[in-house]
């Protein structure tokens, strides 16, 4: 992405949350990620990116990402570290007592979503706000120096953010939350894989699509075959525990983008 400007990716996704009907811890907030999404939205333009097919594909993968956050609150788990964390409302709405939420994003999108959230007045108790940038790395070191406790469980969540790394950066995230992990932590992961066009439309449908990411600054870089991208994670330290293709539940959805869960 470019550096002096916070992701327009991350602004689409949260309009397109934005018409989902989702869940809530009973100490959440939703109404502030809702004030936050109105302050996102109001005279934006997504390029299109609110087209049903999109919005579908944003349920099946918001309800993954949910699913995995309630599950670990359930489970005790007490740190939730969110990579990529845009314009995400999870630590809002699913605000618990005891929980910390560790947002990891670049600097120019953070920056613009705390000013945004003061604006709205949206309380940031339990988020600690981690400025990083994954091309750069040193998360390992980041993560500790805002207190993230590599002795106690974690979830880590890193949705929508993979494919637009470099190779080395896309293993280094895997490595490095595999490191900050104590066993038991749980890893939920988007990962967008290569497989062949259907037809010439599918191919055209998604060149263009890559391009109009590259002209906006944020270009797909990486996007291995399926058996390489499981191999990858392996290699970082994580046991595969589950596979979903979203095509197959998301009409709509190219092949290839699947939802991962793992663990330590």
């Amino acid at each position: 992405m470019r550096p002096d400007q916070p992701s327009l990716t991350a602004l689409g996704v949260a309009a397109a949350r934005s018409r989902l009907d989702r869940p809530a811890t009973p100490t959440g907030d939703p109404d502030a990620e809702a004030r936050l999404v109105r302050h996102l939205v109001d005279g934006a333009d997504f390029g299109g990116r609110d087209r049903g097919d999109f919005v579908r594909s944003m349920a099946v993968r918001t309800r993954f990402f949910d699913d995995a956050v309630l599950r670990a609150i359930a489970g005790g788990v007490k740190q939730i570290v969110i990579f990529g964390a845009g314009y995400d409302g999870r630590a809002l709405r699913f605000r618990t007592p005891g929980v910390t939420f560790f947002e990891v994003d670049h600097p120019a999108t953070q920056a613009d979503k705390r000013r945004r959230l003061a604006a709205v007045v949206a309380s940031t108790d339990g988020i600690r706000f981690v400025a990083a940038d994954f091309i750069e790395g040193g998360l390992p070191g980041i993560l500790a120096e805002h207190g993230q406790d590599r002795s106690e469980r974690s979830l880590f969540t890193c949705e929508g953010v993979l494919r637009y790394l470099p190779e080395h950066s896309f293993r280094e995230l895997l490595r490095a939350a595999a490191e900050r992990a104590a066993p038991g932590s749980e890893l939920a992961v988007s990962i967008s894989t290569r497989v062949p066009d259907a037809d010439d439309v599918a191919g055209t449908r998604r060149v263009a699509q890559e391009q109009r990411l590259a002209e906006s600054g944020e270009a797909v870089l990486t996007v291995p075959e399926r058996v390489v991208a499981l191999r990858w994670l392996a290699e970082a330290g994580w046991s595969e525990d589950s596979v979903e293709d979203m095509a197959a539940t998301a009409s709509g959805t190219r092949p290839g983008r699947l939802l991962v869960r793992a663990h330590r």
